[in-house]
């Protein structure tokens, strides 16, 4: 609609020239777990370690957690909190899940947060090791993943006459021959491509460990025409760009997945899952049926 359109431009506006956009102050409603919350996303950057992507689920089981017990147990501090409580929410918790991996996720989630309540003098008992354990079979189920023809049928029909369609397809190919996971595409610079050796060097990794992996000829091409002649003029390193105006680094996971899925269902494949994993995923399976 226009007023999303206009949405939209003025974000833009806001981020080119701030200056001439000043904040507006609008009044937020008090958020009485803030402090908390706080504190337990400072605790997991600084003492645990943990990735921003991480730190927000365990934040959002926390806050759940918080407003399960302000619903159930009103005007009653979290030091009161029992072994009996604790089962109580996390059997709410798992009833609202069907998933084995996300039932999982959620009680280890909600167990690293007790911990924190006892090493931060919130609660003095050690309540996490009353979350019962809830078995996630490692591949109890094959893993979504395309055939190897119907990768390159979508490939081969990605529009190259314009900057954007040598990008996408340039990301498509480097994805499905190299297995890099989202935001290892998305960081990405120009530096990082070995074009005389054929490879690539991946940051930024999952692991915390740079690792390389090898540029087929067929990727190295479609990179190439992407760099040389569709890739916009800018001071950037980063590889892959948003050609939108304002020119900038692909900055959020949602824009590689929204690409991969919209050339997907372009070919005809329709998947719940259809993201960069999805083709991490084809690649494996095709490299494991090749042995």
């Amino acid at each position: 609609s226009a007023r999303l359109i206009a949405h939209i431009a003025i974000g833009h506006a806001r981020a080119a020239v701030p200056e001439r956009f000043p904040p507006v102050c609008r009044p937020q409603p008090s958020d009485p777990h803030a402090p908390l919350l706080a504190a337990y996303a400072e605790h997991l950057r600084q003492v645990r370690g943990l990735q921003p992507r991480t730190c927000a689920g365990r934040l959002l089981a926390a806050r759940r957690l918080l407003e399960w017990h302000q619903a159930h147990r009103p005007d009653q501090p979290l030091a009161t909190m029992t072994g009996e409580h604790v089962l109580a929410l996390v059997h709410h918790f798992l009833s609202l899940q069907a998933n084995g991996h996300t039932r999982s996720a959620t009680v280890s989630y909600i167990r690293s947060f007790l911990r924190f309540l006892q090493w931060s003098g919130v609660s003095d008992l050690d309540l996490a090791r009353v979350v019962p354990r809830t078995p996630c079979w490692p591949m109890a189920e094959v893993p979504p993943r395309l055939a190897w023809d119907d990768l390159r049928r979508v490939i081969g029909a990605i529009d190259v006459t314009t900057p954007i369609g040598v990008r996408d397809r340039a990301m498509l190919v480097l994805l499905t021959t190299t297995g890099m996971r989202n935001k290892e595409l998305r960081s990405l610079e120009l530096q990082d491509i070995y074009w005389q050796v054929g490879e690539v060097l991946v940051r930024h990794t999952k692991t915390h460990r740079d690792r390389v992996v090898p540029l087929l000829p067929e990727a190295g091409a479609v990179l190439a025409e992407y760099v040389l002649h569709a890739r916009p003029k800018t001071a950037t390193r980063r590889l892959f760009l948003c050609h939108t105006a304002p020119v900038r680094p692909l900055g959020s996971s949602s824009t590689v997945a929204g690409i991969v899925r919209r050339h997907l269902e372009a070919g005809g494949i329709r998947l719940p899952c259809a993201g960069a994993h999805l083709l991490r995923h084809s690649l494996a399976t095709r490299m494991v049926g090749q042995q």
